[in-house]
């Protein structure tokens, strides 16, 4: 549908939007005479310079210059056309916008947002259905209330099973929704020469903007799925997130942000978790205001989106899982928050658990409780990378804790506000007892790579002798490392196998499938890496090397993955080709016994045959039985 959106239309809707309500989504609105103050929204802050102006329907931030009216709001923090941003604010008012026909000067095309949301529903709806009122949804409903998640909280989050075979596509298609709009939503992708299902025999949890509209999925693995995979040798992700789509953008998403803002609002809190069961189960038990970021790093963007909210009294937790990747990821989601100025606060669940399992797996009742006092004994974002990487530091040496004092540093250097950094800087010279103005120096002064978290002082291990990997090996692994949201694609979509590669590699594209969003850092902690120095300095290498600097540069990464896992699959099969002529080649030559002569009776038959065969005789044909 194409057209335009009278002025009168467009002036009608911003008559009728409360753009202090709509601002006071973003942050905390005060009173100041006929008008508002505020932290501004768009930069961070600590004293109001953003003030609104309800009369004149407008806003300016005297820190920054961001002014505009609710179009311009709601275009800079939803990342929407202006016609979207017409849409969007006409259905909070209830508003019908009709498009005219004809063009002409301030003519506003219709976006495809509208159809795209439409196929993101209904596919929502299919994978709802197919959980709840079938068959294949058996296992998957198993699966949920063996993690002690009821069926109502399931159905609040629309959760939904996905059983591939093209029957998602099928659907859509009834529904007049093409298989090529499923496609740049990633609900299609192509296999063997044809599109079919993205997702299948998976858990889905619908990833939904601010305004609570599917606009991506994060698909779960079941366990015993998963356990079979392995044991089968073969990589597989437990988690499979949609990649970047029209509607979706990874890097600034966050699972069920739609509904913790107002709960987060009212309890001055915000609480990250790592996966959307977690933020389930703390809905179940009362707890509406968290949100998880999906098993991906911590962005700057996410941390803006989640400081805008809690800016003023309110509170952000980083409550990660207990293990050794969970605790990794805290201490980069501090550094994150840090370097955008939003001040967060890392609660540790122990004992190697996750939230649900706190939440859910308790006796009589009591996870929500336990809960709280997790939280209540979060800390500081700086005094947890202290207390982290040096719990004891009047037991290191002065090189080691040179080495620490410089990862605190460059989590610190990046800070937009001096002031705070400098309270900080004072912190840190406390706990290590030693002068502020050193380290003030050191901080100044070029920065340095910091060495991994978790760093053993330990000797290094002696080097290995690792296999060589062949041109077309280095390219996938490459790959792999350098773009993460093509890992679950080679995996199940393109049939890599750990077994294309030589061991150790092999344990490195298992532990890359495994875990889709993980980046080198969180890689190299993995024991498979970590333990290995050529596998980690390999590791590195990819990692810092662009793909378009590459000796032959890759410029279209996903064509290039396809061919080259093509070549590997066609190479293993030519392996096993060669080794099975061999052992044919090789094996003795089998004892024939010796057959008794053809009767008389039988000879004219063995000449007839042994005429039509083109046998030189029926000698021939009788000598041979």
């Amino acid at each position: 549908m194409s057209g335009f959106i009278s002025e009168d239309q467009v002036r009608r809707v911003k008559e009728l939007v409360d753009l202090v309500q709509l601002m006071g989504e973003y942050t905390t609105m005060r009173k100041s005479g006929a008008n508002f103050s505020a932290c501004c929204p768009f930069h961070q802050e600590r004293t109001p310079s953003m003030y609104v102006y309800p009369a004149q329907g407008s806003y300016h931030c005297f820190g920054c210059g961001a002014h505009g009216d609710a179009i311009s709001l709601i275009r800079d923090k939803e990342r929407l056309e202006f016609a979207d941003a017409i849409e969007f604010l006409a259905r909070r008012v209830g508003v019908t916008i009709e498009y005219k026909e004809g063009t002409g000067r301030g003519a506003l095309a219709k976006g495809e947002r509208d159809h795209l949301q439409q196929a993101m529903e209904q596919a929502t709806r299919f994978y709802e259905r197919i959980l709840w009122d079938s068959e294949h949804g058996a296992e998957a409903r198993a699966y949920l209330t063996g993690r002690g998640l009821s069926p109502e909280v399931c159905r609040r989050f629309r959760v939904g099973w996905a059983p591939g075979n093209g029957l998602l596509l099928d659907e859509l298609r009834r529904l007049d929704i093409p298989a090529s709009l499923a496609a740049r939503l990633d609900l299609a992708v192509e296999r063997s020469g044809r599109l079919t299902d993205r997702f299948f025999t998976r858990v889905t949890f619908p990833i939904c903007d601010r305004f609570g509209h599917p606009i991506a999925f994060s698909a779960r693995l079941l366990p015993a799925a998963e356990r079979a995979a392995k044991e089968a040798g073969r990589g597989v992700g437990k988690y499979v997130n949609s990649t970047d789509t029209p509607l979706y953008h990874k890097g600034d998403a966050v699972f069920n942000l739609h509904r913790a803002r107002t709960a987060g609002s009212d309890r001055k809190r915000l609480i990250v978790m790592e996966g959307p069961t977690d933020v389930m189960a703390a809905e179940q038990a009362g707890l509406g205001e968290c949100v998880a970021v999906l098993g991906t790093a911590l962005t700057p963007e996410h941390a803006r989106q989640l400081g805008s909210l809690t800016t003023g009294s309110g509170k952000l937790f980083l409550v990660l899982d207990g293990d050794r990747a969970g605790q990794v990821n805290a201490l980069k989601g501090i550094r994150t928050c840090l370097s955008v100025g939003v001040p967060v606060r890392v609660a540790t669940i122990p004992d190697d658990m996750d939230p649900a399992e706190m939440l859910v797996e308790l006796d009589g009742g009591g996870g929500r409780e336990r809960f709280e006092a997790v939280l209540a004994q979060g800390r500081g974002d700086v005094e947890h990378l202290l207390r982290v990487l040096a719990p004891r530091p009047y037991e290191l040496e002065r090189s080691a804790m040179v080495a620490v004092a410089d990862q605190v540093l460059d989590a610190l250097r990046s800070m937009p506000d001096p002031e705070l950094r400098a309270l900080h800087l004072r912190d840190v010279a406390a706990w290590f007892n030693v002068e502020a103005d050193r380290l003030e120096r050191r901080l100044s002064a070029a920065p340095r790579p910091p060495p991994a978290p978790f760093e053993s002082a330990e000797a290094a291990p002696p080097a290995e002798v690792l296999p060589t990997l062949d041109p077309v090996q280095d390219v996938v692994l490459h790959l792999l490392v350098a773009r993460p949201e093509l890992r679950a694609h080679a995996a199940d979509d393109l049939g890599l196998e750990p077994s294309h590669f030589p061991s150790p590699w092999s344990a490195l594209v298992m532990e890359l499938i495994a875990h889709p969003d993980a980046d080198p850092e969180l890689l190299r902690q993995l024991d498979e890496v970590g333990s290995r120095p050529g596998v980690a300095a390999a590791l590195a290498h990819w990692a810092g090397t662009p793909l378009e600097a590459r000796n032959t540069s890759i410029v279209d990464a996903p064509a290039t993955l396809v061919h080259a896992v093509a070549d590997l699959r066609n190479n293993q099969m030519a392996v096993r080709l060669a080794r099975l002529q061999r052992e044919r080649d090789e094996a003795p030559l089998p004892r024939h016994p010796v057959r008794p002569p053809v009767p008389a009776e039988h000879a004219h038959v063995c000449d007839v045959l042994a005429q039509r065969s083109g046998a030189s005789s029926a000698r021939g044909l009788r000598d041979r039985g």
